[in-house]
């Protein structure tokens, strides 16, 4: 017996496991404090005589690291593991519901904003110049990296337990799942409710002048937004924006586990996407979403801070509260665009 027989199968532990560990223990030594007197170099040595930034470094590793997970998982089907056929989802068989529900947001989560990350510069596409972004972002990203990696951590904990306390089958059976058109309106619903918290707690952070001082302003230290940083809040409004009003999302709409995965692994890439900080050509969130980047890029300036205020999904209440701020979006003439406050 292993800890996770009856969560994951071993082929699916034998290809990501190696890149969790990887990530959780090079995590620890980043979370540490200096520690001058035990390091090997200096922290001025380590800045001078490396010619790679981290943001490169984090890339070459995702790279890799996507390289052998590719490999493992065709090393696995090639040895002739039971992999079952003529399953509803992709992982039956492989993982619970419960497990995904839990651990694939966080995963789709660094695909995609890694996905920004490894793009190159897109200077034609920028809502912000890479210079306004070093200049105006008061955080640098390996600390970025280190709150969204402690936000995912609480979720992971609360998903955890959220689906221990509803779960019908235990963590090895299979829940009935309701019709295609029952699902889908669960989504709608939960889109719905997320909405609705998310707006009124984001919005009384910003009413509130110690909340805003001491809680949610780390997020604006992101002045110019890109992919990684979408998650980067304080831990207690982490905490409240994001994972109580997932929770209370699933549980007024009476979703299942297997349902959540699709719900909350789209409200990431949605979350995500509104923070990527590029306009580019084809992107269907800006197509069917007038709740885009451009929209949340406004309310990250500082002449924005008290409009738009909705987020994941729909302008609805800012709408209906008279914190809508329409906007135009102007191509810059050195490359680029930037959205400015509408005139009208």
């Amino acid at each position: 017996m292993v800890f996770w027989e009856g969560y994951v199968s071993d082929e699916v532990m034998g290809t990501f496991a190696p890149i969790v560990v990887y990530w959780l223990y090079a995590g620890f030594f980043q979370l540490l404090p200096p520690l001058d007197n035990y390091r090997l170099h200096t922290r001025k040595e380590e800045h001078v005589k490396n010619s790679v930034p981290l943001s490169s470094v984090i890339k070459g590793v995702l790279l890799q690291q996507l390289v052998q997970a590719l490999v493992a998982h065709l090393l696995f089907l090639g040895l002739g593991f039971s992999y079952r056929e003529g399953v509803m989802v992709f992982w039956e068989g492989y993982v619970s519901d419960e497990v995904m529900g839990t651990f694939a947001p966080i995963v789709v989560y660094w695909l995609y904003a890694g996905f920004f990350q490894l793009l190159p510069p897109l200077d034609n596409y920028r809502l912000h110049t890479r210079k306004e972004e070093h200049v105006k972002n008061s955080v640098p990203l390996s600390s970025v990296i280190k709150g969204v990696l402690l936000q995912q951590l609480v979720q992971a904990l609360v998903a955890h337990l959220l689906f221990l306390v509803t779960s019908e089958t235990g963590l090895v059976g299979t829940e009935i799942q309701p019709s295609l058109v029952v699902q889908i309106f669960q989504i709608i619903v939960a889109m719905f409710v997320m909405d609705t918290w998310q707006y009124f707690v984001h919005r009384y952070m910003h009413i509130n002048k110690f909340l805003y001082r001491h809680i949610h302003s780390q997020h604006h230290k992101l002045v110019v937004p890109y992919a990684i940083g979408a998650l980067y809040n304080h831990p207690l409004e982490g905490l409240l924006l994001d994972t109580v009003g997932g929770a209370i999302s699933f549980l007024i709409s009476g979703m299942t586990a297997r349902t959540a995965v699709i719900f909350f692994c789209f409200a990431v890439v949605k979350t995500v996407d509104d923070h990527c900080g590029l306009w580019l050509p084809g992107n269907l969130f800006h197509m069917f979403f007038q709740n885009n980047t451009a929209y949340h890029d406004i309310h990250h300036q500082l002449h924005g801070l008290k409009y738009n205020f909705s987020q994941p999904f729909f302008p609805i209440w800012d709408k209906l509260l008279g914190t809508y701020m329409p906007y135009d979006l102007i191509k810059r003439p050195e490359g680029g665009f930037e959205a400015r406050l509408s005139k009208d």
